[in-house]
């Protein structure tokens, strides 16, 4: 029995300019099993955030999906993003102040989801949304307060109790805890992982964090330049990376214990491509201290499902 709650097959997302097309995705594919939580991870601009647009069906023209296919329980959903937005896939975005108005009190917006979405009588309505915020640890009594009076950590537990309002299968979060602090954080990559463990519901976590993928997926697609340099379970790819790019972002991650508290932060050298400037062959080989002649010329596959690198053609490792 086929576990994939969503298959995303060979997407590209191109945006047209007076100078050409731009490819922000190029030929992504992969895949969110039923109940676990998937991390995306990459550098500012690897196209993170564009892939959980893409699956959502919320890119704005110039841009839109140029290729590929995005298959939700079995049914390819490119022309039925509305059907099934909200509903069936919700999305917790980086910044709670934008996800909540101002002007609306959080029960209210918490209803009018709840009545958008679900076949409900408006009693049954308040109960559901007096329920999620129980959930997520607000005093349920608190509907009828705007979002001002909560401090960053409430409103983003608000801003889940809307995302989970409608009982999702899959939940976007994009970046959920960049604007807290590190204890707040903790609490709200708990709450994540305990909901999705209680209701079996899917997620896939944007960061750019490596120390947030370790604590908290079950496996990690790390991106470089809009392609899927390397994917699989965490703790491999965290312990035993096969990809340069992947290797130099654990390897800049600080940490806390007696061999590397002296030791110098490994940099990456170098920067991402923009878009209107990208290299031929495997966009990360300038920046690569592994790269061999083959790296500028051909665009690598991904080997053995695991990374699109070159140096595994022929099993070769990267120390």
């Amino acid at each position: 029995m086929d576990d994939n709650l969503l298959e995303v097959r060979n997407i590209s997302v191109t945006f047209k300019n007076r100078y050409g097309t731009l490819k922000a995705l190029d030929n992504l594919s992969l895949n969110v099993k039923k109940g676990e939580i998937l991390g995306l991870v990459g550098e500012s601009g690897a196209g993170k955030s564009m892939t959980g647009a893409a699956i959502l069906g919320l890119i704005d023209p110039p841009g839109h999906m140029s290729s590929g296919e995005i298959w939700y329980k079995g049914k390819c959903i490119n022309d039925a993003h509305e059907a099934i937005r909200g509903r069936e896939i919700s999305m917790i975005f980086q910044d709670p102040l934008m996800s909540l108005n101002p002007l609306r009190r959080i029960g209210d917006q918490l209803l009018e989801t709840i009545l958008t979405h679900m076949n409900v009588t408006k009693s049954e309505a308040i109960k559901r949304a007096r329920k999620g915020l129980e959930e997520v640890g607000i005093d349920p009594n608190r509907l009828n307060s705007y979002p001002h009076t909560f401090s960053g950590g409430m409103r983003q537990r608000v801003v889940i109790a809307l995302a989970l309002a409608p009982e999702p299968s899959l939940i976007i979060a994009d970046e959920p805890t960049t604007a807290l602090d590190v204890s707040v954080q903790a609490q709200i990559l708990d709450l994540l992982k305990n909901l999705c463990k209680e209701r079996g519901t899917s997620i896939i976590l944007v960061t750019h964090d490596m120390g947030v993928i370790a604590q908290t997926t079950d496996r990690v697609g790390v991106l470089y330049a809009g392609r899927l340099a390397e994917i699989g379970d965490t703790r491999e790819v965290l312990t035993n990376p096969k990809h340069p790019y992947t290797k130099g972002l654990v390897d800049s991650t600080p940490r806390i214990d007696a061999n590397s508290f002296y030791k110098e932060l490994y940099q990456i050298s170098g920067t991402m491509p923009k878009l209107d400037a990208m290299p031929n062959g495997c966009a990360f080989h300038p920046r690569c201290e592994f790269a061999i002649d083959k790296c500028s010329k051909e665009t690598p596959q991904v080997f053995s499902d695991r990374a699109a690198c070159w140096l595994l053609e022929n099993e070769a490792i990267v120390e």
